[in-house]
């Protein structure tokens, strides 16, 4: 199934696209964001900083999250900690260019996945399928899990 396919399943169930809670403070990437997520039928929200991620998700909620690392008012892991506190069953996903985020092999508390860039466009879809697929509503009885959520390759 592709993405689109997926996302085309989530929003018959759901009765809503998915959305994705996009925090990057580069403009031209967060428009590449943008577009990719909407060209595949999702609903990206952008947010350019902590705060505004915050009231974004406060006020329409989120699915999936890709929080970049660096941010202008503060960490994104932090950020990924206090967002996964109050949507705990979405997909949170740090992007960074630091290549030292998650190399232990142990993910940042309330982070399901470190990606970095650049992020490879299919891993993102793949980030999208996952999340329309554990949708509780779209296939009964399977929740998301942090432990169902993808690891980078």
């Amino acid at each position: 199934m592709s993405a689109a396919d997926a996302v085309d399943r989530f929003t018959s169930y759901c009765g809503r696209r998915p959305r994705v809670l996009l925090v990057e403070d580069d403009r031209a990437l967060g428009r590449m964001l943008t577009w990719t997520f909407e060209d595949h039928g999702a609903r990206p929200l952008l947010a350019r900083t902590c705060a505004a991620s915050r009231t974004i998700a406060a006020a329409a909620g989120f699915d999936l999250a890709l929080v970049d690392a660096d941010l202008p008012d503060g960490d994104g892991v932090v950020l990924a900690e206090a967002l996964r506190a109050d949507h705990p069953a979405a997909l949170l996903a740090i992007c960074s260019g630091r290549h030292g985020i998650g190399t232990s092999g142990r993910l940042p508390p309330g982070v399901d996945a470190v990606l970095i860039k650049p992020v490879p466009i299919r891993l993102l879809l793949d980030l999208l399928d996952t999340v329309c697929r554990t949708a509780p509503d779209v296939v009964p009885g399977i929740r998301h899990t942090r432990d169902a959520a993808i690891r980078p390759r």
